[in-house]
């Protein structure tokens, strides 16, 4: 199984995130490969010191992997919850299935086979794209008992699709060749930093150069087909039986909040919103990150109230 360990791209992502951010991430976390649909999947895994109150699995968007979100998962880990964080297929480290040729309907698919297999109360949170696919994945498992995302990017709406992409001429282009010549819009392959704005990613300059250059994120060359069906495929119904939380950087210039309200207008749910003061699409900055752990505390705890000591001590046995 390949391995984040000692690897350029997480020693690098630790030094930013601390020189810049202020950020110190101690832990190393585990390393494990699990075949699911066909593909090797790569996840990570934070214990928490004792007991775990339940499982978070962090969902990472069209141009990350599972190891990104460790900022997200070392202070869920502390506050007593088992965090995992997969590299979905195509992306990361995971090997994907022998003819996957990049459909986006996986990611949910595999999502909620993890979740299926995994120990409860499990809530998922997604950042960037991760989202709405988060939401999709929950509304398949029959395991989740939570929500939580910081955009909300629904790509089968053609403006949010061409506002989504690097330039505008470049989205209305990508529309119009996957119309026209799906068959050939398909062979198209691309490095990830041609088709997104992931300067966007932060306000940060150090931080804006590492996710164009590093090989797993912007230099990682993706087939256009996978963005072909992302922008195909529609969210047949907005219903979620389970609590949604939308906690969205107040200063995403990518992302930036009203497309996220128009998506989580929609959803049927109990649910809550709550803009932080600042942050760009990776809140990493002050007070934004320290806003999105507290509201990530207060709504898992919520779902520890509100489950069953029976299911939590059953999983857990």
């Amino acid at each position: 199984m390949k391995s984040f360990r000692n690897i350029r791209s997480w020693t690098e992502y630790r030094t930013i995130l601390a020189e810049e951010f202020g950020i110190t991430l101690t832990q190393e976390p585990a390393e494990s490969c699990r075949l699911v649909r066909g593909h090797r999947i790569r996840i990570d895994e934070w214990s928490p010191s004792g007991p775990a109150n339940g499982t978070v699995m962090l969902v990472h968007g069209g141009g990350g992997n599972g190891r990104i979100l460790a900022p997200l998962a070392e202070p869920i880990a502390e506050l007593g919850w088992r965090v995992i964080a997969p590299d979905l297929p195509g992306y990361g480290l995971s090997e994907p299935a022998p003819g996957f040729k990049g459909e986006y309907g996986e990611w949910p698919a595999v999502l909620a086979e993890i979740a299926d297999a995994e120990p409860g109360p499990l809530v998922m949170m997604g950042l960037s794209m991760g989202g709405l696919t988060a939401f999709l994945a929950a509304q398949t498992s029959g395991k989740v008992s939570g929500v939580i995302a910081t955009t909300l990017l629904d790509l089968s709406d053609r403006d949010i699709f061409i506002r989504a992409g690097r330039w505008k001429w470049l989205g209305r282009l990508s529309l119009f060749g996957m119309t026209a010549a799906p068959w050939l819009f398909d062979q198209i392959v691309m490095p990830l930093s041609l088709a997104t704005p992931l300067a966007a990613m932060s306000g940060n300059r150090r931080l804006q150069a590492y996710f164009r250059k590093d090989p797993l994120i912007g230099a990682g060359w993706k087939p256009a087909r996978f963005f072909r069906t992302v922008h195909n495929h529609r969210v047949e119904s907005w219903a979620l039986h389970c609590p949604f939380l939308l906690v969205h950087p107040g200063k995403d210039t990518w992302t930036p909040t009203e497309l996220s309200l128009s998506v989580f207008e929609k959803i049927n749910a109990t649910k809550r919103f709550v803009e932080l003061s600042n942050g760009s699409h990776l809140p990493a900055e002050t007070p934004a990150y320290r806003e999105l752990i507290a509201e990530v505390t207060n709504f898992l705890n919520e779902i520890r109230r509100s489950s069953s000591p029976l299911e939590v001590d059953q999983d857990q046995a």
